[in-house]
Parts: C-alpha cells; sequence; structure tokens
C-alpha cells in the first residue's frame, strides 16, 4: 500500500475525532442526500474510512437496504464498526476499490467519500464500480477540489513544509490532487459509465476548536508518519504552528472555513 494511504496506528482516532466532524461530516450529509435506491436495494461503499458517511448511509435509507461497508485500511473500518450497534445491518468488509471481492451486476448504488483520490489505478477502479452495479445503478462520490479553495488543508501543508525544506511530507497533494473535471469524465466514460455529471460543492467546516483542528491536520492522516520518520521532536511544535495560523485566519474558537469539492454522479 501507498505510504500516503495507509491509515493505521493511532491515526484513525485522531482522524475520526479531529477531522470527522469538520471536513467530513458537512460532505456525508449532501452525498447522502443525493442518494435514492429502491427499498430492497443493495449499496456498495467504497473507502468508509471511520463510518461517516455509514452512519449517514444507515440512518437514512430503508432498514431493508443492504449495506456493505468496506477499506483497503482494516484498521479504519474496524474503527467504524465499533461505532455501530449489532443490529444496524451493515456488513464490514477489507476490499481494494481496484479488485473487488463482489460479482457483476450486485448493486444499486456504489457510494464513496474523499476515497478515489487514494486508488492508484483509478480507471481499474472505475471499471469495477462499473462492473458491480446493476443497469442503471448510480457511481456517487465526491473528491476534493484544488487545495487552494480549502485552507485548512492548505495552510497545514505549507506550514508542515516549512519545517522541512529538503525532503517535506506530501500527503496533501494526495487528496488535493484529483479534480479535473475532464479527466474524471474521460476515466467515467472509458470504464462504460454515462450520464456523467460533475458539480462542484462549497460548504463551511463544521464548527470546531483551532488546537483540536490543528491536533487532526497532523495526527489524523498519514502526513503524522512522514513527520515521525524525519524528526518526531517536531511533532508539538508543527502542531502549535499550524493552530497559531488558523487562530490568526479564523479566530481560535467556532472556527468555520471554506471547503470545496466535486460531487460525482454516473450511471451504469
Amino acid at each position: 500500500m501507498d505510504e500516503n494511504a495507509q491509515f493505521a496506528g493511532s491515526i484513525p482516532a485522531a482522524y475520526d475525532r479531529y477531522l470527522g466532524p469538520v471536513l467530513f461530516q458537512p460532505y456525508a450529509e449532501d452525498l447522502v442526500a443525493r442518494l435514492r435506491v429502491p427499498e430492497n436495494g443493495s449499496v456498495l461503499e467504497l473507502a468508509c474510512g471511520t463510518g461517516i458517511v455509514t452512519r449517514e448511509l444507515r440512518n437514512h435509507l430503508p432498514a431493508t437496504v443492504n449495506l456493505i461497508a468496506t477499506d483497503l485500511n482494516e484498521p479504519m473500518f474496524q474503527h467504524a464498526a465499533a461505532k455501530f450497534a449489532n443490529g444496524e445491518a451493515i456488513e464490514w468488509q477489507q476490499a481494494d476499490a481496484s479488485a473487488l471481492p463482489f460479482g457483476d451486476e450486485m448493486f444499486d448504488a456504489v457510494v464513496c467519500q474523499f476515497g478515489i483520490m487514494f486508488v492508484p489505478e483509478k480507471a481499474l477502479a472505475a471499471g469495477e464500480a462499473r462492473r458491480v452495479l446493476k443497469p442503471g445503478g448510480v457511481f456517487l462520490f465526491n473528491v476534493w477540489d484544488a487545495i487552494e479553495h480549502n485552507e485548512l488543508c492548505r495552510i497545514a501543508h505549507e506550514t508542515i513544509a516549512g519545517y522541512f525544506e529538503n525532503d517535506p511530507p506530501m500527503f496533501y497533494q494526495v487528496p488535493f490532487g484529483y479534480h479535473d473535471h475532464g479527466e474524471i469524465q474521460r476515466v467515467l466514460t472509458e470504464a462504460g459509465f454515462r450520464d456523467v455529471r460533475i458539480e462542484v460543492v462549497d460548504k463551511l467546516s463544521g464548527p470546531s476548536r483551532a488546537d483540536d483542528t490543528a491536533i487532526g491536520l497532523v495526527q489524523g492522516n498519514p502526513v503524522s508518519m512522514a513527520i515521525a520518520e524525519r524528526d518526531p521532536s517536531l511533532f508539538p511544535v508543527i502542531t502549535n504552528a499550524i493552530a497559531a495560523a488558523l487562530k490568526s485566519r479564523f479566530g481560535e474558537a467556532d472556527l468555520r472555513a471554506p471547503l470545496r469539492a466535486l460531487v460525482v454522479q454516473a450511471r451504469a
């Protein structure tokens, strides 16, 4: 697995606690509100992470809808599964989006929040989503727009890079590196999808404290491993520097920052 996609160790807990409500919950609600499936249908979630979209799916879909939540990172979906009661009818499974362990035409919808960016072979993932969808099924996912439109992560990336002149951690280039409308359209069309729609969606981050958000931006993703490999003594220094930059830009408490993502829908 690519080092920029390894969400393990203490990362899932920090991701869920500090970044989930801030970055991911607003778009989870948006994504699930767009989904329509039959009462006895089936939904596959890719890259479910710590279950933020999974929770919205289970809350808003009919109880009769079969929901399978998958992630390549077992520590992430184990953290997610622990947040759900036994009777909530979710099947958890480790799966690679580029080689899904499911038969053809099994699902009415394939849903993915902010995961496609981490898949090295995006054409393979698109082809797999198309393969497992029933005719007319929907592939619904979102990806971040450019980092310039997402100030929290831009500030984190630039601050971290400032401490490593020769070999800066490059993690933040990955989640914010797949936003070219034409490329997304091409990949989906070549995979056999039709009616591809790409919408720019602006949100405000969930309210948070600058100090907490800084912790999440350092410890809630694989950039933490890159910092640890270079100089672990810099963790508090970098975290405090990011917190100071966030406070200067947005204030210390009730921080709300602009976010921008692309929401993509395509029909099988």
